[in-house]
């Protein structure tokens, strides 16, 4: 897991201006946590949208770059839309709220819309099985990638590691891999709740 600040994530052209030195994780077990993070949540103290503009999105997408099939990049409204079911459903099992069957059917859609396949195939080292992203079905093979790993990862025990950063005024979510993990980033947040501790008591507040 790496925090990465993401510098100058508006377009050129664009009226859209979301803050210099945008914060986003990357590297947690599954992209789909990845993605949710490149937005605060609603209400949240942070602010800034990560894939506001295309410059942002395609800033996120070299991040990614090892975690996600090397295809054509999606539309970076539909990589929208596939985070806000990602939200969604990510926050129910956080918040132990029951999940939404609208948004399980969206993310099943985002799954199906570019199918895989195994096929075995001689290489240099002699024989091995790749994966085959079919996006020749309209849908996008990046996303449909995301879903399915999201998926499998939800609907395992490991979800149950999913977790809110500590510090009350970030929107970060995280797979705490180590149970004893409480902040999205202990060098930022971490840092800034103990400094705020620090200040209520030798301020008297």
């Amino acid at each position: 897991m790496a925090l990465i600040e993401f510098f100058d994530t508006a377009d050129a052209d664009s009226a859209v201006s979301p803050p210099r030195g945008r914060l986003a994780i990357v590297g947690e077990p599954i992209v789909a946590v990845d993605l949710i993070n490149t937005v605060a949540a609603p209400g949240s103290a942070a602010a800034g949208d990560l894939l506001a503009a295309d410059r942002g999105a395609q800033a996120w997408w070299r991040a990614e770059a090892g975690f996600v099939p090397d295809t054509e990049l999606p539309d970076r409204l539909a990589l929208r839309r596939l985070r806000s079911v990602l939200r969604k459903l990510i926050e129910a099992l956080v918040d132990h709220q029951p999940v939404s069957p609208a948004a399980v059917a969206d993310l099943n859609f985002f799954m199906q819309s570019a199918p895989a396949s195994r096929q075995l195939q001689l290489t240099g080292a002699g024989l091995g099985v790749q994966t085959q992203w079919h996006g020749e079905y309209g849908g996008n093979a990046r996303l449909a990638f995301i879903a399915t790993q999201a998926a499998e990862f939800l609907s395992e025990p490991r979800a149950g590691q999913l977790r809110r950063c500590a510090n009350p005024a970030c929107s970060m979510i995280f797979v705490a891999v180590n149970p004893r993990r409480s902040w999205c980033a202990p060098a930022v947040c971490g840092n800034r709740v103990r400094v705020a501790r620090h200040h209520r008591r030798t301020s008297g507040i």
